[in-house]
């Protein structure tokens, strides 16, 4: 798979998980719990998407530096984004075990810190491809 298509496909699919994890959110304050389950596990299944296709673009091509005139407030962005990205994968990873094996109490406790982290991360990897498109 080309670069651009690795890329538009990685952005696609975090995007997409952002939103549908806002809409989730939406959905269990409303009390449509079904829908928002099927919200959630949707936004894990493009999450992981995701996360296949980022890293065959990082083992197939190199990294993009940033030359851009804002370097301070991107690698600010960078380094969270990745400190972030980094914690929410067992964060996810244990909301949606909690969730799915009916332990609510548990998951209610953990899935706002966990959402407002995958949110975080959606948007500040949108933000480093814009970095990235117009830094060059």
């Amino acid at each position: 798979m080309s670069y651009e298509l690795l890329t538009a496909l990685s952005i696609i699919t975090i995007g997409l998980s952002g939103l549908l994890i806002v809409s989730g959110l939406v959905l269990i304050k409303k009390g449509k719990k079904s829908w928002h389950k099927k919200a959630m596990l949707s936004a894990s299944f493009l999450a992981l998407l995701f996360l296949i296709f980022y890293g065959i673009k990082y083992f197939s091509y190199p990294p993009k530096p940033y030359d851009g005139p804002f370097k301070g407030f991107y690698l600010f962005v960078l380094i969270s984004h990745s400190i972030l990205a980094a914690v929410n994968l067992p964060l996810a990873v244990v909301t949606v075990f909690l969730g799915v094996t009916g332990k609510y109490e548990r998951h209610k406790k953990i899935a706002p810190v966990t959402a407002v982290v995958w949110i975080y991360v959606a948007i500040t990897g949108w933000l480093i491809y814009a970095f990235l498109s117009i830094g060059r």
